[in-house]
């Protein structure tokens, strides 16, 4: 799971965790697969999660991806709740999701592929990229230098 680092609105602000954790519970029936965890992810810190299969890892990941509801408790995410939102506003606030079972298009390059996963972050939709408005141009030769240097960081260019 990849979470961002959002931008502070000022030095003067309380430090809160950028991550909080705060009583989740997840049942699936008469089966708990959370009960009551709480933990707090400050920002700038590394924070692990472990445990043996079936303990309930995976559930936590899809509850702060917003995959799964939280039978009780709540999730903050720089001081606001994330349970009010849909799994796909998600990204827009930082917080991504990646799965063990990668599901990559085979046809595409890499760059393709980081490319595709790249464009939520762009204003331009269907219609605009169709009609090659000079903005949607633009803001796609950005996205592509983005990923370019993105891929030349990890040594993935070649």
């Amino acid at each position: 799971m990849y979470v961002q680092k959002p931008k502070r609105k000022s030095m003067s602000e309380p430090s809160i965790p950028l991550l909080r954790v705060l009583d989740v519970s997840v049942y699936f029936g008469g089966i708990a697969a959370l009960d009551h965890v709480s933990f707090d992810v400050s920002q700038g810190r590394i924070f692990g999660l472990i445990g043996p299969n079936g303990a309930g890892k995976t559930t936590l990941f899809n509850c702060l991806s917003r995959i799964y509801q939280v039978s009780s408790g709540a999730i903050f995410f720089d001081g606001e709740s994330i349970l009010k939102l849909a799994d796909h506003q998600m990204c827009g606030i930082g917080i991504g999701r990646t799965f063990q079972n990668l599901a990559l298009f085979d046809s595409m390059t890499v760059f393709e592929n980081v490319l595709v996963g790249s464009h939520h972050r762009t204003r331009s939709d269907y219609l605009s990229n169709a009609m090659a408005l000079p903005w949607a141009r633009r803001e796609e030769r950005q996205l592509r230098k983005e990923v370019m240097e993105l891929m030349d960081y990890l040594d993935l260019a070649d």
